[in-house]
């Protein structure tokens, strides 16, 4: 689930949620306001594989939240 396999595509697996979100992710933004631009894509799903997939980029260090914002993490 977390990782694609030959039974997982790419896009389904979190990984590939997490790009999603990524790519959404373009400035500061609510929880409800990211969900609103990614709930319709067919490979989030649901709102379970969201939360699923920020939680997975927040153990990568890749989004943080500040102020009950969600933000990209620049490396």
């Amino acid at each position: 689930m977390i990782l694609p396999n030959k039974y997982i595509q790419e896009r389904e697996s979190l990984i590939g949620v997490g790009s999603i979100l990524l790519e959404s992710l373009t400035a500061e933004s609510s929880i409800s306001v990211l969900w609103e631009s990614v709930k319709k894509s067919s490979y989030v799903g649901n709102y379970e594989r969201f939360v699923l997939g920020l939680d997975f980029l927040y153990m990568l260090g890749l989004v943080d939240i500040k102020e009950e914002q969600i933000i990209r993490v620049e490396r």
